[in-house]
């Protein structure tokens, strides 16, 4: 999923630098805990990312690959649909402040959060139905998360993508199904003629989530200056859990 991702951060660097270069987000602690955990959850999503497509290729070299291989790769994803629901989260907390720097933000977003037919959950739904697939490693294709933001209807709001929503729904389910008509079932099990064009997709996939990687850590440098040592210092005695007593 990394063009999922990569776009994802895009959009949220292309709001949230405006929102800090406007300096909106002072000393406020308030203000940089909501941005610090939309960023860091993404971080972690891309670092989830990334050990997903290393063992996807481990997988793929491996005539009989190994159970540790395989136990790790359906719990990453497990771990990664969790993260995704913690992003949604996140994403709504930090809505209204971002939609002081554009009150667009949130129907450029929602194509991505709607609970029912969204990017991610639509991701969500493809992986629980089959882990080890070509289509839930790589889901869709830039230019088809383009043509499904497209397809949106004329409403801003990231929870519900409002009454008229027929054509997104259609354009979603038409993309997916494009996608599994291409896909490889098992990772485990791919016949020769197609593992190079698999393992192609591989570092396709890893160079868009080193460059979602590489506009997260700049986003948490800018929110970190821009809140201040202070705020930092705070949110940091705030976010670490205290050892429990015996």
């Amino acid at each position: 999923m990394g063009e999922l991702l990569s776009t994802v951060v895009q959009i949220l660097n292309a709001y949230v630098t405006r929102l800090l270069d406007r300096r909106a987000v002072s000393q406020d602690a308030k203000v940089g805990s909501h941005l610090l955990d939309v960023i860091l959850t993404l971080q972690e999503s891309c670092l989830n990312g990334d050990r997903l497509l290393t063992l996807a290729d481990a997988l793929l070299s491996s005539a009989e690959p190994r159970a540790d291989d395989q136990a790790e790769f359906a719990a990453l994803l497990h771990r990664q649909s969790t993260l995704i629901n913690q992003l949604r989260r996140g994403i709504d907390d930090a809505r209204a402040l971002l939609a002081t720097v554009d009150v667009d933000f949130a129907f450029a977003i929602a194509p991505f959060l709607d609970g029912k037919s969204g990017l991610l959950t639509r991701w969500q739904q493809q992986a629980a139905l089959s882990q080890f697939s070509t289509t839930t490693l790589f889901f869709l294709p830039a230019e088809a998360v383009t043509r499904v933001v497209a397809a949106r209807p004329a409403a801003s709001n990231g929870s519900e993508l409002g009454r008229n929503r027929t054509d997104f729904v259609l354009v979603m389910a038409d993309e997916v199904r494009n996608a599994r008509r291409r896909e490889v079932a098992d990772i485990r099990a791919v016949a020769d003629d197609e593992r190079v064009t698999v393992r192609r997709e591989v570092e396709h996939a890893r160079a868009e989530i080193d460059a979602a990687r590489v506009l997260c850590g700049r986003l948490l440098t800018a929110t970190r200056e821009a809140i201040g040592p202070e705020a930092t210092a705070r949110l940091r005695r705030t976010l670490t859990p205290r050892p429990q007593q015996q």
